[in-house]
């Protein structure tokens, strides 16, 4: 049911957590170690070291960055091409999705077929296509924002390793151009995850009054928008 999904999202961001933590104190240790060589020795280190996979220029922005993603605006993404393409649809595999429907209205405008709502609200549906557009709009946004963070994360590489000899010396120049523009998404989906995490905490309170605990949908939402901005403005 809702508290055993809700522990497995939890363990999965925890489980994430742990390897971005590991991931920063080891780069941080690397930064240490390189600091203290030359400037010679460190570019022998780095032309040594040609198959890192965090140096690869046809490797992904940000892995830790792209699980994220995977995770979280999976979810968002199911729910909102759910409300922009069959409203009233009820999920079974969701916890409480019929809970969350009829809290948002969403039987008032779009009553499931052969059901109690069907009988009682179906004439009025029609009078109701107001909020049904509201709602499909909200879907389309909220679609369009997770299709950004998808194509920023997994849709283009690190940049382009231009190599070559100036003047007798080897010369490697590496274009960061994937990670500028992925950066840039980032920045505007954190603040847009910031704007989705101040609207589900404002209506925490009123959503308790239909038994629907928004508690796990903030702490994703909040993780995510904190990976978003570490590694947009970082």
């Amino acid at each position: 049911g809702k508290g055993g999904l809700g522990r497995v999202l939890v363990i999965v961001s925890l489980v994430e957590a742990l390897v971005f933590g590991l991931f920063l104190v080891r780069r941080r240790m690397d930064r240490k170690n390189l600091g203290s060589v030359t400037k010679v020795e460190k570019t022998e280190i780095m032309a040594a070291a040609g198959n890192d996979p965090l140096d690869n220029p046809r490797s992904l922005p940000s892995r830790i960055v792209g699980r994220t993603v995977l995770i979280v605006s999976s979810l968002i993404a199911l729910v909102s091409v759910r409300d922009l393409f069959f409203p009233g649809t009820i999920l079974s595999f969701l916890p409480r999705d019929d809970i969350y429907l009829e809290w948002t209205g969403a039987f008032l405008h779009s009553p499931p077929p052969d059901s109690v709502e069907a009988d009682e609200q179906g004439l009025e549906a029609p009078l109701f296509a107001g909020d049904k557009f509201v709602s499909q709009l909200m879907g389309l946004y909220l679609c369009l924002g997770c299709l950004l963070k998808f194509v920023s994360a997994f849709g283009w590489s690190k940049g382009n390793r231009v190599m070559g000899i100036i003047a007798g010396k080897r010369v490697e120049n590496v274009e960061r151009s994937g990670v500028v523009s992925s950066r840039l998404i980032w920045r505007t989906q954190a603040f847009g995850d910031m704007m989705l995490l101040g609207m589900l905490r404002l209506f925490t309170p009123a959503a308790k009054t239909a038994s629907l605990d928004l508690r796990w949908h903030l702490m994703l939402v909040a993780y995510e928008m904190f990976i978003l901005a570490l590694y947009g403005f970082w």
